[in-house]
């Protein structure tokens, strides 16, 4: 199961520009997701900003829109009782299908509008 996730990861870096245009994210989104999925491990919108250069604000934006569109899942994490609630960001279990699935309805439309 993990190899032929690896070999999606892999097909997905190609199509980095039709997954940014189906789903209509920026630039920033598409990285936020790619590097969730490089990563392979849940991780906060501090870890992944750390790690990507990008503030917790801005990742935090992009994972809104990810969760939306249910390709990412955040999971509270229990433990302080004081402050805000953590969360950790993860691929949703049913990204692979979701995706696959878009990126062919989209295609579709696609060429039917230039025929």
């Amino acid at each position: 199961m993990m190899e032929a996730f690896d070999t999606f990861k892999d097909t997905l870096k190609e199509r980095k520009e039709s997954i940014r245009c189906c789903y209509k994210i920026s630039d920033t989104d598409v990285e936020c997701l790619f590097k969730l999925i490089e990563l392979g491990e849940p991780k906060t919108s501090v870890e992944l900003g750390k790690i990507m250069g990008l503030s917790k604000t801005t990742v935090e934006n992009s994972m809104k829109k990810l969760i939306e569109l249910g390709l990412v899942e955040r999971i509270k994490v229990d433990g302080k009782k004081i402050g805000r609630p953590k969360f950790l960001y993860v691929i949703s279990d049913s990204f692979q299908e979701r995706v696959k699935a878009d990126l062919k309805r989209c295609a579709e439309k696609i060429l039917s509008a230039t025929s």
